[in-house]
């Protein structure tokens, strides 16, 4: 039976920033056995440190300890990555460390996919996806890919430094309900609403729910070019699909209450953090 372990609860990652000695004293992955979460901490600081070599041992122990593929990508890679992009934003990372990083997401991945697909639940809605024109950087968007594949998705990986004419002539081809433009450096951002342009000069924006991402990406971002959703990580990602894809399904790309309907989901999970936060702070305090 796979080992159930928590990769939505709301994390501090200070600890991140130092050691793993400080990792190992917080209270992440405290729902897993003892040997788990040493496992994950491992997992983190490996990809953190770029010790490619290392990182298929510990991708191979864990599934041996039934710990599910979508649980090392939401857990122990997501943060470990994460910490990767925020010292990349904050000039403590160049692009040789995060190249390193991400040859250990690409060594994990390689064991993963086959396992996400496997565990491909009904299908849902297709998506596009693709790595903006000029930006030679994949790893974030691969994670999307696998868990949005993993939630039912059919996906269409259009790889990297994707011009906008490629990605008209995906959506022509697939017809997805979804196109995601994914982005690494401040310097390709803006193909980001270069494409989108394209997009609505063609007449296709009306039929598609554009979600951006990536390290220099933020809602602000999202807000000032028009696109529908920002997705903060791949969970935000998948959460925020299905929603395009149910619930408001009715509703065409560029609406305005569509993109207020993907900032209420932020605001919802917001509050219930909170919460959760409160409570554990009460129960703490006795």
């Amino acid at each position: 039976m796979p080992l159930e372990i928590d990769t939505e609860k709301e994390f501090d990652l200070e600890d991140l920033q130092y050691d793993f000695e400080d990792s190992m004293e917080t209270d992440r992955w405290d729902d897993a056995p003892a040997e788990i979460k040493e496992l994950f901490h491992h997992l983190e600081w490996n990809i953190i440190d770029g010790e490619h070599t290392e990182t298929t041992g510990f991708i191979e122990e864990a599934l041996k300890a039934t710990v599910t593929a979508r649980t090392l990508i939401a857990g122990p890679m997501a943060t470990g990555i994460a910490e990767v992009g925020r010292r990349f934003k904050m000039d403590e990372y160049f692009l040789p460390e995060v190249m390193m990083s991400a040859k250990c997401m690409h060594e994990a991945l390689a064991l993963l996919k086959p396992l996400i697909i496997a565990e491909k639940s009904e299908e849902v809605g297709t998506v596009v996806v693709g790595t903006v024109q000029g930006d030679l950087h994949d790893i974030g968007k691969k994670i999307v890919a696998m868990m949005m594949e993993a939630a039912g998705f059919t996906v269409h990986d259009l790889g990297v430094t994707v011009p906008p004419e490629k990605f008209i002539e995906a959506i022509r081809e697939h017809k997805p309900q979804i196109v995601g433009f994914s982005a690494l450096l401040t310097t390709t951002m803006n193909m980001q609403w270069e494409t989108l342009k394209v997009i609505a000069a063609e007449g296709l924006r009306e039929d598609l729910k554009v979600f951006v991402g990536g390290a220099p990406i933020s809602q602000a971002w999202c807000d000032k070019i028009g696109a529908d959703a920002y997705a903060m990580d791949a969970l935000v990602a998948v959460e925020k699909a299905k929603a395009c894809v149910t619930q408001h399904h009715n509703m065409k790309g560029g609406d305005p209450a569509l993109h207020a309907a993907m900032l209420e989901i932020d605001r919802v999970r917001e509050e219930a953090k909170s919460e959760q936060a409160k409570t554990e702070a009460e129960a703490a305090t006795g």
